[in-house]
């Protein structure tokens, strides 16, 4: 029987032949076949949160904006402020910067890491993202900056309170890096860019090389006792104990920075001269509130409530939904995040969760689940 030409093969990472090797159980995910586990998504989560985990992240997508010829990083800086709230001329060579693309409504297109050097602005996008991200920045930038998508370039991440103390032992430099801020290193005689960041709550690294060294450098950190590899379900959880979004379940185009709680990615100025996609809305919110938030909330019986499930009061009117949930292996109880009615947002509030014809008494609780320990040298 001929092959379908309807059905797109899944894609993989430089790292996949690893995954047999150490068990991987794939899952597919932003139109890559990536391990969803390797050793059990809990003991992965307290190996993060304990010592060391490796988590491959190689399907982001990595843009390189670059001056064309007779234009500068001030010209292409400022023509991408039109496209987002955050401040990307005040952005210092090797530093790191989380920030959001918006649209004329000033719903988010996307989060992402922002980051530069003496001669281009390199961008991690979501993996689901990178192609609306691309038309959108290609609209905006066109004219003034080329636009390099590099699939020579892949990323991993090292994270954990043991990474450190790991990586320096590849290149003792890379301990003094301090959150947000990135440097070129050797590790096991390969070039790299790291930057001391992550989406775990953890202190940790992520590791930009070229694709086909990807499996050399893993393989060498892999090698440590201190250092598990870890997959989808782990990298999950534990960025949503750590109150950290999820593009497509929190964020979308349709849910504003100051909805998601991400007002701090707007800086003063950028408030003041108001020239970004959605100003006008976003700014009416700041100084008017919103019709709904972005809040922590956790289980009062051991059931996880799950993405979908309708928030009530005690009243019995609906006031939000849950927009994340899982179990939370290092608080030991379920944890999840939605939006709901401001006026009901008071931590410590109780609502009924409906989900699958089952009620789930819950509470608002402060975010994060738990406390970031990121390090600032």
């Amino acid at each position: 029987m001929d092959e379908d030409p309807n059905i797109q093969k899944l894609r993989r990472t430089p790292l996949h032949n690893l995954y047999a090797r150490y068990g991987a159980k794939v899952a597919p995910f932003a139109g890559f076949e990536l391990p969803l586990s390797f050793d059990g998504v809990i003991s992965e989560h307290l190996a993060t949160r304990t010592s060391a985990g490796l988590f491959d992240v190689s399907h982001m997508g990595i843009v390189d904006l670059i001056p064309k010829t007779g234009e500068s990083k001030a010209t292409v800086s400022r023509a991408l402020e039109q496209i987002t709230p955050a401040g990307i001329a005040d952005l210092d060579n090797d530093k790191l910067q989380y920030a959001l693309l918006t649209n004329d409504q000033g719903g988010i297109v996307d989060d992402f890491i922002i980051s530069c050097n003496e001669s281009r602005f390199r961008l991690v996008l979501n993996a689901s993202r990178t192609d609306t991200d691309l038309a959108h920045i290609q609209a905006a930038l066109a004219g003034v900056s080329e636009i390099k998508l590099r699939q020579d370039l892949v990323q991993i991440a090292l994270q954990g309170p043991k990474a450190e103390t790991i990586l320096a032992l590849f290149h003792r430099s890379v301990a003094d890096l301090s959150f947000m801020q990135s440097g070129r290193f050797q590790l096991d005689g390969i070039d790299c860019e790291v930057s001391r960041s992550g989406y775990t709550g953890e202190d940790g690294f992520e590791i930009i090389m070229n694709s086909e060294n990807a499996p050399t450098v893993a393989n060498a950190l892999l090698e440590h006792d201190g250092v598990m590899f870890c997959g989808l379900g782990a990298r999950d959880s534990l960025r949503l104990e750590a109150g950290l979004c999820l593009y497509g379940n929190d964020l979308d185009e349709g849910t504003t920075p100051i909805e998601a709680r991400l007002a701090w990615t707007i800086p003063k100025r950028r408030r003041e001269d108001a020239r970004f996609a959605g100003s006008d809305v976003v700014l009416d919110q700041i100084a008017n509130g919103t019709q709904r938030t972005r809040v922590g909330i956790s289980s009062l019986t051991r059931r996880p409530i799950r993405e979908g499930a309708v928030l009530f009061d005690e009243n019995e009117t609906q006031v939000g939904i849950v927009t994340s949930g899982g179990f939370g292996p290092t608080c030991e109880a379920p944890v999840a995040m939605g939006y709901i009615d401001p006026d009901v947002a008071d931590d410590g509030s109780r609502l009924i969760a409906h989900a699958r014809d089952k009620e789930f008494p819950c509470q608002i609780t402060a975010l994060p689940f738990v406390q970031h320990k990121y390090k600032r040298n």
